[in-house]
Parts: structure tokens; sequence; C-alpha cells
């Protein structure tokens, strides 16, 4: 089972002085029992009790709360006769130039903690989830992302009660920028000159957080 609920914003601003530019804002939310997606795409899902499939019920793996894009572009001007407001060499070397931006911010897929035991009366590990202390999953101590006291094993000959998909993961955030001019070289050919900067900020953004319960990497 499934339902997810969205909104969506957008403000665009026509051309005009050679700039343009759109933002798109998504709130939304997702929930089911097993679906694929999100940063879990190729995951395998089964059901941590299988006599129990809605325990399940969750944020969906691609589940994203917050979702903004923004898409602008500005080209440099040219008069009808080919000039511009500079004169010269200034003028020549600034005209037709095209600047162009995005910038993608989301909130991150959610993670499902999970516990390395051997499911009690098989003696494969499967997807076992521990327990939930009821500790804030994001007051972690120095160093990591998530608090490991939130989570602990569970007991034996029981199901872990912590939810699937419970834990926020890393946010996103991404900006790309691009610098392009055509110039002429004869009536029938150009040359175009175009420069491309993947994460201008160098802004560090994780996939995931570690989040096998009792691993030293946990968060």
């Amino acid at each position: 089972t499934s339902s997810r609920e969205a909104g969506t914003i957008q403000l665009r601003r026509r051309l005009r002085s050679g700039f343009s530019a759109t933002l798109d804002y998504t709130y939304s939310k997702s929930i089911d029992d097993a679906a694929p997606g999100g940063n879990q795409t190729t995951a395998v899902f089964i059901a941590q009790d299988w006599l129990n499939p809605g325990a399940e019920r969750a944020l969906s793996s691609f589940d994203r709360r917050h979702l903004l894009s923004a898409n602008f572009q500005y080209t440099s001007g040219m008069g009808i006769a080919g000039g511009t407001l500079l004169k010269g060499w200034k003028g020549a070397l600034l005209k037709q130039w095209t600047f162009s931006g995005q910038i993608n911010a989301a909130s991150g897929y959610p993670l499902t903690p999970v516990y390395p035991s051997a499911v009690l009366g098989t003696g494969v590990t499967g997807p076992v989830r521990p327990d939930y202390t009821g500790a804030n999953i994001l007051a972690a101590p120095p160093g990591l992302h998530l608090n490991p006291a939130a989570f602990t094993a569970p007991a034996v000959g029981h199901w872990g009660n912590a939810g699937r998909n419970s834990i926020p993961g890393p946010s996103q955030f991404g900006l790309n920028a691009s610098l392009a001019r055509t110039f002429p070289t004869s009536s029938r050919t150009s040359l175009d000159l175009r420069i491309d900067a993947n994460n201008v900020l160098n802004h560090v953004t994780f996939p995931s957080w570690n989040t096998t319960v009792g691993s030293a990497q946990f968060g």
C-alpha cells in the first residue's frame, strides 16, 4: 500500500534585460510498505517479520520532504547594429556572454537502522532492525551525525521496534554554473567557448549515513 501527497509552487522571471530565472519548490510526503527508489533503487525489500508486514509501513525510500530547484541565466547585451553601451575593446569583450547556473537543495532520503544478527531459527542474517530507545536520533556526539544511544540490540527472540526508514538522511545541496560565448569566425563558421563548473562552492554532500547499529562507523 502506498500514498503520496505533494504541493508545488513555481516562480518565473521571463527574459528581461538579458536575465531569466525559474524557481520550483515542492513539499511532499510519501508512505508505503515496500517500494524501490531514492538511494535504495537496487535494494531487495523483505519484511523483518513475515507475519507482520504492516510493521514495514513507513516513509518511502524516495521520500523527500523539501525539494528546491532554481535555474537562472544572464546574457550580456548587444545592440541592433552589433554594438554595446561600452565602446572599443571593452564593448567587444563583454558582449554576448551567457552565464547560467543551477541550484538544487533537498531533504535527505530516509534511512533504515539495521542490526547484523541471524534471524532466530534460521541461521540467516536477515533484515533485522534494532530497538529504538527514545533518544533523539540527531543529538549526535562530536564527530558523528547520528546518536548511537538512540538504538540498542533487540531482545533475544524479539524483533526490533525501530521503524523502517526512521532515520533522516543527510540533506543535499549543489550549485553548478557555466559561462559561454560564440565567436563568429566567418560567415559560415563560428567558435564556441564554454566553461562548466560542478559544485562551484566545493560543498561536501554525503549521500547517506552508516546505520548499522554496533558498528564503529555508525553515524
